[in-house]
């Protein structure tokens, strides 16, 4: 498998019920990155290809209301959905939005799954949801943590915000259009990011 090696990594290190650190997300974040052929800064995140990589099938499908995604893996996952591994984003939300739920799906998989002797036994299902206003937990920060720093990586993401306020002649509206798009992220994830990278 091609993340065989940070998998195990990881594994190894939620099985101690290690405490990541930001800096240890994001560098999780980075060794993904720099693993994805033809990937550079120059593109915004290859998030479903990623999820493709870590043996996810994604869909979009109809959520209940107030959900944007969902994860499961085993248990009765292949005979609801015919594959081990599933990520699943509401079809309703807009398709930046999609794109970093995929991103949180993703990151709850590596930091709650790998390595969890709760689900050693195949028979028992793992799943998480994502739902809208609701991320207090330690777990959803950490998941949130984690697709901010794949979705938009802050080299690139202090890069991109100096081109946008240069060529928007430091119009705000502008700098955050530009960074959705170049990102394909909401421009709520953007304005967060602004924050989170002090800029």
């Amino acid at each position: 498998m091609k993340y065989e090696r940070l998998i195990n990594e990881i594994k190894n290190k939620n099985k101690n019920h290690h405490t990541y650190t930001e800096a240890e997300i994001a560098e999780i974040a980075t060794q993904i990155l720099n693993n994805i052929d033809g990937y550079n800064e120059a593109c915004s995140t290859p998030i479903i290809r990623i999820a493709k990589d870590f043996g996810f099938k994604t869909f979009q499908g109809e959520l209940d209301d107030g959900k944007s995604g969902d994860i499961h893996i085993n248990g009765k996952t292949k005979e609801r959905y015919g594959f081990d591994k599933v990520i699943l984003v509401n079809k309703e939300d807009e398709f930046f939005h999609q794109r970093f739920v995929v991103a949180h799906e993703l990151g709850h998989y590596l930091f709650g799954y790998l390595g969890n002797a709760n689900y050693d036994n195949t028979n028992i299902t793992f799943d998480e949801t994502y739902i809208k206003n609701m991320h207090d937990s330690a777990k959803e920060k950490t998941a949130n943590i984690f697709a901010a720093e794949i979705m938009m990586p802050a080299k690139s993401f202090i890069h991109q915000y100096e081109v946008a306020e240069k060529e928007g002649n430091g119009n705000y509206v502008f700098i955050l259009m530009y960074l959705s798009k170049f990102f394909q992220t909401s421009v709520n994830s953007i304005e967060k990011r602004i924050l989170e990278v002090a800029l």
